[in-house]
């Protein structure tokens, strides 16, 4: 207890004298003690330093004078150089996830294609999207990107959608021997063969056909209003003749003349004519969205089923020869058919697909009872048989030409004024219930988006030419590391930093194009086309990075001093920042930062090499990490740094004899004792 009492006495003494020494002069004041609140990093490279470095690619090809095969060889030990095809590339793109997969064209045909290679035609200058939900997509489709968007009835079934452009149509008129025109098909002379005719807004004109030449000449022409034009037998006396439909109303004919209008269906409806009870005679039918609505006549109930999706063109005939016309919808290039058993449709014929460029018809044209298809391009009509083959044309194929013109391109719709350009064709996976939109594309084409958004195609012009190696390494690089990818069953790679960057072929945002390709990476694509780096039989995942800092970091292949990365254009073979003490403080819970070290390092070049352990002191609690952990952690450029901080001590204030020279503490204190 005493010896507590003179220590309280002292401080008492110390306060007082500090108390009286306020005025003390300014020359013997210390300097206010200046508390750091960031340490120093300092460090080398930029990336993870695996396999190949991008400016050590560069200084090779400039300062050393290598090919892009000895550079290869260098970074990727143990490989060897290989072809492959120029095969499918599936890309994910990630900004899309869980999004509807929206897209457009501005010219040209777009389609959808289902995982049974089905076809349907969506058309020209028309945005549409497709949402996820069970079982499959709902489909809707707007002017623009822009909208509006209107769901169409129904579900697309399957876990896999395809967008994809193809060939152009031709126009409905046709011209040559059948004129100019819509075409039709009709038994228009009683002898159980169909024969040709066309329909040129008002003007009809009918053709007397053979089986060789369904239009072999003018049988007559008459008037009948404007509008969709239908045919059929609606007397029953085995003569089909000439009909309209006009928002709901048909026009029938009876020979040359108009005779009767009937009401059933409205504007939008898509008009069918076929003998829906078997009496001979045609009835009326109308499609709208996928509701079929079939009038068998006066008095008889409707039959209505659903069926097929937005786009298909109902294209109906008697598939079977019991007297009774079945469904069937042209979609695309395919056409499907499906016999009607009442109400109920049984299960579907086998598909026909057909080539492009052309439009389908239904007939009956040998006389047999059976309806089958035909064609008609550019003016000539070609029926099965007609020349003694039933030929079908070539399966359809989704338009990966790499030369399409950009206004033929289909563009993602990432907002109603911002479209991304994509070769190839955009799918739309419905994945358990996870949307992602999936870009899939010849890989040679892939790679026009990535070699010059991972290095500046601008190098290859340095050096006289010789930079264009470094941009060759690239190529080979990004097309080996692409195929050796497996991110997912539907994509094998992805398009950010997390893969390689990939932008697709442009950007459009309010209007203003910018491309992401180059014609100096292309040449660099084209000069190593098909040329990967091959381990063990198999394409290697061949990774890169910016730069390096004068050692590869190792792991799959071996780890190689990097002499090139010395270059004098790479801004990050040696680099320093500054981390935010309390940042480091806020990810231990708010501890008190006493010491930060680097503890392990693999002994790799300058310092001691990367980085493979960092400790970090808060009093007595001690916490590890390694190099990469706290690399990303603090976002540093790589993880070959150095820091080394100690948190200078905290002095207590004290009061010193040498301070006032005047006074004697010791008598002071005597004084105060006494």
């Amino acid at each position: 207890m005493h010896r507590f009492r003179v220590a309280v006495a002292i401080a008492t003494i110390c306060c007082t004298l500090a108390a009286a020494t306020t005025a003390v002069s300014a020359q013997n004041e210390a300097p206010d003690e200046v508390v750091p609140t960031s340490v120093e990093v300092t460090g080398h490279g930029w990336g993870h330093g695996r396999g190949m470095s991008q400016y050590g690619a560069l200084g090779y090809a400039l300062n050393f004078g290598w090919s892009s095969e000895q550079i290869l060889d260098h970074y990727y030990g143990g490989t060897t150089a290989g072809t492959v095809p120029n095969s499918l590339m599936t890309v994910r793109i990630e900004s899309a996830s869980d999004q509807a997969t929206v897209a457009q064209v501005d010219s040209g045909v777009m389609v959808l294609i289902d995982e049974k290679d089905a076809v349907t035609h969506i058309g020209t200058g028309r945005a549409i999207r497709l949402t996820a939900v069970d079982g499959g997509f709902v489909l809707a489709d707007a002017p623009t990107c822009a909208g509006p968007f209107v769901d169409r009835d129904g579900v697309i079934e399957g876990e896999v959608l395809r967008i994809s452009t193809a060939d152009t149509p031709a126009a409905t008129g046709l011209s040559g021997t059948v004129g100019v025109g819509t075409v039709v098909m009709g038994d228009w002379d009683g002898d159980g063969d169909d024969e040709a005719g066309t329909a040129n807004g008002t003007s009809w004109t009918l053709y007397d056909g053979t089986a060789s030449n369904p239009a072999a000449a003018v049988r007559t022409t008459f008037e009948m209003p404007a509008g969709t034009p239908v045919s059929g037998d609606w007397d029953g006396d085995g003569i089909d003749t000439a009909g309209v439909f006009v928002d709901g109303l048909w026009s029938l004919g009876n020979g040359t003349a108009n005779t009767s209008v009937i009401s059933f269906g409205q504007a939008g409806d898509t008009p069918i004519v076929g003998d829906w009870d078997g009496d001979g005679n045609d009835d009326l039918g109308i499609r709208r969205g996928n509701t079929w609505a079939l009038s068998p006549g006066a008095g008889a109930d409707v039959i209505q089923f659903d069926w097929g999706w937005l786009g298909d063109t109902p294209l109906v005939g008697d598939w079977d020869g019991d007297g009774i016309d079945d469904a069937g919808l042209l979609r695309g290039r395919e056409w499907i058919r499906r016999p009607r058993i009442g109400t109920t449709l049984g299960a579907p014929l086998p598909p026909l697909t057909y080539a492009n460029k052309l439009r389908y018809l239904v007939g009956d044209w040998d006389g047999d009872g059976k309806d089958e298809h035909g064609r008609h391009d550019d003016g000539t009509i070609t029926l099965p048989g007609s020349d003694g083959t039933n030929t079908q044309p070539e399966p359809i194929v989704p338009r990966l030409d790499p030369n399409l013109d950009l206004s033929e391109t289909i563009q993602r719709c990432v907002s109603s004024s911002v479209q991304r350009y994509y070769r190839g064709e955009l799918r739309a996976v419905n994945n358990d219930g996870n949307q992602r939109t999936v870009n899939a594309l010849p890989v040679e084409s892939y790679l026009r988006a990535v070699v010059p958004l991972e290095m500046p195609a601008s190098w290859a012009l340095l050096g006289d030419g010789a930079g264009a190696q470094a941009l060759r390494s690239q190529a080979v690089s990004a097309r080996s590391y692409s195929l050796a990818e497996n991110r997912a069953s539907y994509a094998l790679t992805c398009d950010t930093i997390s893969c390689q960057v990939y932008g697709g072929r442009a950007i459009r945002s309010n209007g203003e194009l910018t491309p992401n390709e180059s014609d100096l990476a292309n040449a660099a694509i084209a000069d190593t086309a098909g040329v990967v780096r091959i381990r063990d039989g198999e394409v290697a995942r061949t990774e890169f990075s910016s730069s390096t800092g004068g050692w590869t970091a190792g792991g799959v292949f071996p780890a190689v001093e990097d002499l090139g990365d010395a270059i004098d254009r790479n801004p990050n073979f040696n680099w320093t920042t500054n981390i935010e003490i309390s940042a480091i403080e806020g990810r231990f819970g708010d501890r008190q930062l006493d010491k930060a070290f680097v503890s392990q390092r693999n002994g790799l070049g300058q310092d001691g090499g990367r980085v493979e352990e960092v400790t970090l002191q808060f009093g007595d609690e001690v916490f590890t990490m390694t190099g990469n952990e706290f690399r990303r952690a603090f976002r540093l450029k790589s993880d070959w740094f150095t820091i080394d901080y100690e948190r200078e001590p905290e002095l207590t204030p004290c009061i010193c004899p040498e301070q006032w020279p005047d006074r004697n503490l010791v008598e002071d204190l005597e004084e105060f004792r006494g």
